[in-house]
């Protein structure tokens, strides 16, 4: 299709777009003007001075945790007994014994008006009782309540989980949203630089983020993901990951995991007592149980040189054999390592034209911080503003599928600071340099939130070369332009990809016996509405399967892609005995089966 037919044909479609494109522009530049003196935080360095008995600091409506040397917490090694009366358990988890809540219809809610949805709005649910719970007596008594009236229990947290994990109906279920399981205990200090920290399930990246940063001295994560408005319960059980290669996946930073299972007992696994149940508990899908804390390895807070580039796409990504070693090379001088494609970036639909973004971080001692903190919120706040707008156009392109290459090459020039495809050549790889704190430099991108879309995620050892990378890549770009070349366009967001040494953790899709192999993480998103990109995304998935043996994200799309279920069930490389494995000791811990739903049914063969 050339470049003057499409834009004759999108002409009228996208008029309003480009009106509300300047007008969103005027009205940031007016709003930053307005507010960007008013930002100012304090640094890690100057803490503020409201501090706990040990001296670290306290966060604003933070509730204290017990003392670092309360290894066990209230109740920890009791159930909560159990009743043969249902309306007694739930007049005992109104009761709220432990912690003064507000408004205790919170708690829970009943009837119609029980329904939830995920973030991105694929999935949605209509349990029988959504719970809102508060401490660990509550989370017992819901457990038993549902022990008595047979019910499923799932939980729920910010619902950044693409797949069904969550999903329970209303006949057979009950849902646990863990937003106020959000204590974070004071850090202990193992030694040297080594400290570790126990969170609830439900603590927020940001909220963990900030209280560690404004310790002394102040902490960090070595890793973590790119959205703050996640919750770690989710995060860890499901075994997402960063862009950190040498730090692994997060849960590799899990040292004990504590939950409660089928009788509302709590169980606390850890490597030393029990390495591999330790592996099924800390990647669990949420079925051994309800997760009450996660206790997170952590070190000295730390700076990243970020180094973004703007090359073109053949230039990288074109030729296995060429272009593989360069990744290679590029991912083991790097702490981490990003790539990302904006589809349809430059004019006339050739990929040959188009440029990747590439983020590489490294650590560094020696050089300054060149980003105050009012700076950095100044940029968050351009970011969320920019998004919010941002979304208009995107569903605007999802309700206008056509649109979509003349608004992605838009917003591509606009957004990343390129005013033509003459300036893109002449710059090349000319490299933007910032050092930041590791938090700043891994939530780079502020305001995620704001555009909601499907994402389907994949994982598959890299060979030696890393010529597999590129031919992973490559199919998708050669997908795309074929779907737009027949005027569908399925795929409007990005395409990216990390890369993380294997885990060993058995639930994980990065599992490997080889401590040094190393796994890419590739994925393709699309705003939510987007026609087509189920299919799309199916196809990608498939060839995936079939040529690089990739393994899906369990929180991403992975359902709908034809065969997955009895592909992962294959016994290639040990893969059935783990999953067999791990049913055993689920088992354990759940015989009835009451935290399991149809998501993994299948998979664990049922």
């Amino acid at each position: 299709m050339s470049s003057e037919r499409f834009s004759s044909k999108v002409k009228d479609q996208t008029s309003k777009g480009l009106l509300r494109l300047k007008k969103g522009f005027s009205d940031l530049s007016t709003v930053v003007k307005s507010v960007g003196k008013k930002v100012n935080t304090p640094t890690p360095s100057s803490p503020s001075k409201q501090r706990n008995g040990k001296g670290n600091r306290i966060r604003q409506n933070e509730v204290l945790a017990p003392d670092v040397g309360e290894t066990h917490l209230e109740g920890s090694n009791e159930s909560s007994g159990s009743s043969n009366d249902s309306s007694n358990i739930s007049n005992n988890l109104k009761s709220d014994d432990d912690k003064n809540v507000a408004n205790k219809s919170d708690l829970m809610t009943t009837g119609p008006t029980s329904r939830w949805s995920n973030w991105a709005g694929n999935q949605t649910a209509n349990p029988a009782q959504i719970f809102y719970p508060e401490t660990m007596k509550e989370l017992s008594t819901i457990i038993q309540r549902a022990k008595i009236e047979n019910k499923k229990v799932r939980c729920a947290g910010s619902g950044h989980t693409w797949s069904s994990s969550s999903v329970v109906q209303e006949q057979d279920g009950f849902l646990v949203i863990v937003h106020k399981m959000n204590k974070i205990h004071p850090p202990v200090h193992v030694g040297g630089d080594v400290w570790t920290v126990e969170v609830e399930s439900g603590v927020l990246v940001k909220e963990l983020d900030d209280y560690l940063r404004n310790l002394n001295p102040p902490l960090a994560l070595a890793s973590n993901i790119v959205l703050d408005s996640a919750r770690y319960g989710g995060i860890l059980s499901m075994g997402c990951h960063g862009a950190a290669t040498h730090s692994r996946t997060l849960p590799e930073l899990v040292e004990t995991v504590k939950i409660l299972d089928a009788n509302g007992q709590l169980n606390v696994f850890s490597k030393a007592t029990d390495p591999v149940e330790f592996s099924a508990a800390t990647v669990n899908l949420g079925l051994l149980g309800i997760i009450h804390t996660y206790t997170l390895r952590i070190e000295p807070l730390f700076k990243l040189l970020v180094r973004d580039t703007f090359p073109l796409l053949t230039d990288y990504l074109s030729s296995p054999v060429r272009d593989g070693p360069k990744i290679k090379a590029m991912v083991e001088a790097n702490d981490q390592t990003e790539i990302f494609y904006w589809p349809f970036n430059t004019a006339g639909l050739d990929a040959s034209n188009d440029y990747l973004w590439i983020k590489q971080w490294r650590r560094t001692k020696d050089l300054p911080v060149t980003v105050s903190p009012k700076q950095r919120n100044f940029q968050k706040m351009l970011e969320r503003l920019q998004t919010r707008f941002g979304n208009q156009l995107y569903e605007f392109m999802a309700a206008h599928p056509s649109s979509t290459p003349f608004l992605c090459c838009l917003m591509y020039s606009v957004l990343m600071k390129r005013d033509d495809d003459e300036a893109l050549a002449d710059e090349g790889e000319k490299a933007d340099e910032e050092v930041l704190w590791v938090p700043d430099a891994i939530h780079y991108q502020d305001g995620i939130d704001n555009i909601k879309c499907l994402d389907m995620e994949m994982a598959f050892k890299v060979d030696e070369n890393y010529e597999n990378v590129v031919k992973a890549w490559s199919y998708v770009i050669e997908q795309l332009y074929q779907y737009a070349h027949r005027d569908q366009f399925p795929l409007n967001l990005t395409l990216e990809m990390r890369f993380v040494k294997s885990s060993q953790m058995m639930m994980s899709n990065a599992y490997d016996d080889d401590p040094e192999a190393v796994y890419c993480m590739m994925e393709i998103l699309s705003v939510a509405n987007t026609k087509g990109f189920e299919e799309f995304s199916a196809n990608v998935g498939k060839y995936w399967m079939d040529e690089f043996q990739a393994k899906p994200h369990w929180a991403k799309m992975w359902e709908h892609i034809p065969g997955m279920v009895p592909y992962l069930r294959r016994d290639v490389g040990g893969s059935l005995a783990r999953l067999d494995q791990f049913e055993r000791i689920r088992k354990k811990y759940d015989p009835e089966d009451m935290f399991m739903n149809a998501t993994f049914a299948g998979l664990l063969g049922h």
